[in-house]
């Protein structure tokens, strides 16, 4: 019997009957069968013949992803051209369906035997009498321990406007992120203004033996009302007054396990606390009771009708589902493929890996695309061709939900622009509801897009004007403002109040708006020829009162190539990372908000082609950098800075485009790798990458004050080390040809002597050295 079958049968008791074997049927196998629970199939006909031809069909085009693979043998060797699938309500076997896989055992549920007569088969049944009740008091404990009101109950009134009385109730479905009518969600939370502290607690300590509970597979289907007397125990006059054992011998029977102690305690330090020292003093544990530090994959997306041939070049998580991740098709540029569907935003499910929940219409290959901050039914993406698109897909959100148990959708949609007829696509084609006219979009591909405050216009900065720059990733200084959406306004006649007329966007004048004060106006720019400028967006004025865009702040060129990463910290706002690859040569670098001397950290140059990077969500010295043979690195500022401190290979056949962790719960958090060849993986960050250690945000800040200082040491130094140097070649040869003196070598030699002294003291003041 296959494996699968096995392990049904073990998890729900003694197994079923020879000829009966459990199946597990999704929702798509269900479909292409007629066999879907409770429309096609339901408890009063649970009976479904299906064709042996068919099912071995498709065995072979779904391989050993069919539903029926774990039974292909047991199906070639049924003699018979139908087979019997019954299906279980009430789970008698483990599973909603199971399979009879022999002609009598189909017979015999087809054509039940007559049974017998009940008459005969019958016995009269004794009712038991009850017994009288007999009172030891516990029936006081229970009325002291019987919860009772002791205050008034709260009274609700609830009203209507005098206008609308006895006119009809029309109900309709709204989404919960509006709230025009007043009506919003009354969620329960801790209020911190209010704290009872806990005087006195009532406890009672008893002394027995020790329980043990164990538990059987069995389902209790049947309730039944019991009670339970119980008497205290009590010694009696003879156990009381019985002799006890002397001194004496009370030592000699524990002589042996004193002495057993004591040498114990000389092998081990019996006293050291276990718990605390959990984990921190081993590196690479394993499964059998050591901590595991390998990204464990969860889930891949896949769908074969939208991912051939194609690559990702951008993915996010949905804002508030957990369970779904939209992510960008485009053609691949080595080949180009006959009957492709073109660029697409796909959007995957947790509950369906392998089908399409929601498509998005791509004018063109997006390489860019971001979820709105205060509406998550609103996108905005950047083409290739330089043309920023918008979507809206509030009425298509109820396919991104998991389908309840019986339900399908069964919506369609018009075929659009694939040409993909309806019958095939089950995933509704979205079209964009607003989109940049040519004349007015970039002139470049857009790399990056970012959403601002409904209140703020920001001119980014003219690199035209202050020179031959390519910008390809931008950062903005977060605001304190989280309500992030795009400033819009609609001309020509009333809007519908649901769903806003796109088509009728306009950029609202700047002229009569007011610069805000105390902003953080600056944003750091990545270029493709690997430069990182830091400049000022704010608009300055010139002799003419003319407002330009202001030159660069600072430039600098630190990276050997395209600067395909900037992402600020979760945790510090004004720390951002950048990487960048060149044909297997890039780099890492840390900055920080302010300070212009260059960055804090800058990391060796990594093996392989480091195609992306980002911060962990919940360790704030931890980030992930992905590359393009396949691995991922997992960096750690506070233990190694000079390499990585772990690398795992083979996450992906193809080069990795793009990584994004996410944390569902406070125990399980994720992170998704895209690749080259339209694959999406998800893998499971083990703990001792998503658990922080004590204090490690402190230790992180005392970190980087420590490489802020270094960083202003070594600037000092080369200025004292170029105003020392000789101003002429001639000078330069006369003191290449004298010789140092030991006085000066002790000097240096000293002063550097002192410098590590220093770091030494600072590093263990962090706990940073043993």
């Amino acid at each position: 019997m296959p494996s699968s079958v096995e392990d049904s049968a073990d998890s729900n008791g003694p197994g079923p009957p020879e000829g009966i074997i459990p199946m597990v049927l999704t929702s798509a196998t269900q479909e292409h069968f007629g066999c879907v629970a409770d429309e096609d199939v339901t408890v009063e006909n649970p009976y479904k013949l299906l064709q042996k031809d068919d099912i071995l069909e498709d065995m072979k085009t779904k391989a050993a992803v069919s539903d029926f693979s774990p039974v292909k043998q047991l199906i070639l060797d049924y003699p018979e051209s139908e087979l019997l699938l019954v299906y279980d309500r009430d789970f008698t076997y483990g599973q909603l369906f199971y399979l009879v896989v022999t002609p009598e055992v189909k017979e015999r549920i087809l054509n039940p035997p007559e049974t017998e007569s009940k008459e005969n088969v019958i016995e009269e049944i004794k009712t038991p009498e009850p017994r009288e009740w007999i009172s030891l008091g516990s029936e006081k404990e229970i009325e002291e321990e019987t919860m009772k009101e002791t205050r008034g109950k709260l009274k609700y009134k609830f009203s209507r406007v005098r206008t609308k009385f006895g006119k009809p109730v029309s109900l309709s479905d709204r989404n919960v992120m509006d709230a025009k009518d007043g009506c919003v969600e009354c969620a329960s939370y801790q209020d911190r203004r209010f704290n009872i502290k806990l005087l006195e607690r009532d406890c009672s300590v008893q002394a027995i033996p020790l329980l043990q509970s164990s538990s059987a597979q069995t389902q209790w289907k049947f309730m039944r009302n019991n009670c339970t007397q119980y008497t205290p125990g009590v010694l009696s006059k003879e156990e009381e007054t019985a002799p006890r054992p002397s001194l004496s011998d009370f030592c000699n029977s524990v002589t042996n396990r004193v002495l057993h102690a004591l040498q114990q305690e000389e092998i081990m330090n019996v006293f050291k606390d276990d718990w605390m020292a959990l984990g921190t003093e081993t590196d690479d544990l394993d499964w059998s009771g050591k901590v595991s530090d390998v990204l464990m994959l969860n889930q891949a997306f896949s769908d074969p009708t939208y991912s051939q041939d194609m690559e990702i070049s951008c993915m996010h998580w949905h804002p508030t589902i957990n369970s779904v991740i939209a992510v960008a098709m485009t053609e691949k540029k080595t080949q180009q493929s006959i009957g492709s569907t073109g660029p697409l935003i796909v959007f995957y499910s947790f509950s369906d890996p392998t089908h399409a929940k929601v498509l998005l219409e791509c004018p063109d290959e997006i390489l860019a695309f971001e979820f709105c901050p205060s509406d998550p039914n609103i996108l905005v993406g950047g083409c290739i061709n330089g043309q920023v698109v918008l979507w809206e897909i509030s009425t298509h959100a109820v396919h991104l939900h998991p389908v309840q148990h019986g339900h399908k959708h069964t919506e369609t949609v018009k075929t659009g622009m694939l040409g993909i007829e309806d019958k095939h696509r089950k995933a509704p084609l979205v079209r964009y509801s607003a989109m940049s006219g040519v004349e007015f979009s970039h002139k470049a591909p857009v790399t990056d897009v970012h959403w601002l405050p409904q209140t703020f216009e920001v001119p980014l900065v003219n690199m035209e004007r202050n020179g031959d720059y390519a910008p390809i990733r931008f950062s903005l200084y977060p605001f304190a403002n989280n309500n992030t959406t795009t400033t819009i306004s609609e001309s020509g006649g009333e809007a519908s109040a649901l769903t806003p007329d796109y088509s009728q966007l306009q950029i609202n004048s700047g002229k009569a708006q007011t610069p805000v004060p105390d902003i953080n106006t600056k944003v750091y720019i990545g270029t493709q020829d690997g430069e990182v400028v830091y400049s000022e967006w704010k608009m300055e004025k010139n002799d003419l009162d003319q407002l330009l865009s202001p030159k660069p702040l600072h430039l600098f060129r630190i990276h050997p190539c395209l600067v395909n990463t900037i992402e600020r910290s979760p945790f510090y706002k004004d720390i951002v990372l950048t990487g960048t690859s060149l044909f297997g040569t890039s780099n890492i670098a840390i900055w920080k908000e302010g300070v212009l001397d260059g960055p804090i950290f800058l990391f060796p140059s990594l093996e392989g082609l480091a195609t992306s990077a980002c911060w962990s969500l919940t360790r704030p010295g931890v980030f992930f950098v992905s590359k393009g043979d396949g691995k991922i690195e997992v960096w750690n500022i506070l233990e190694k800075t000079e390499e990585a401190v772990h690398v795992q290979e083979h996450m992906s056949n193809g080069k990795i485009t793009c990584i994004k962790p996410w944390t569902v719960t406070s125990k399980q958090h994720f992170l998704a790798v895209a690749d080259d060849l339209g694959i999406v993986r998800i893998f499971q960050i083990p703990p001792v990458f998503y658990i922080a250690s004590r204090n490690e945000k402190v230790n992180v800040g005392k970190c980087i004050d420590i490489q802020i200082q270094r960083l202003n040491d070594l600037l000092k130094r080369k200025e004292l080390w170029e105003s020392q140097a000789p101003a002429t070649e001639e000078q330069k040869k006369t003191e290449s040809e004298k010789p140092t003196t030991p006085t000066e070598e002790q000097d240096e030699m000293k002063e550097y002597n002192n410098f590590l002294l220093i770091e030494e003291n600072i590093l263990k003041g962090m706990g940073l050295t043993p």
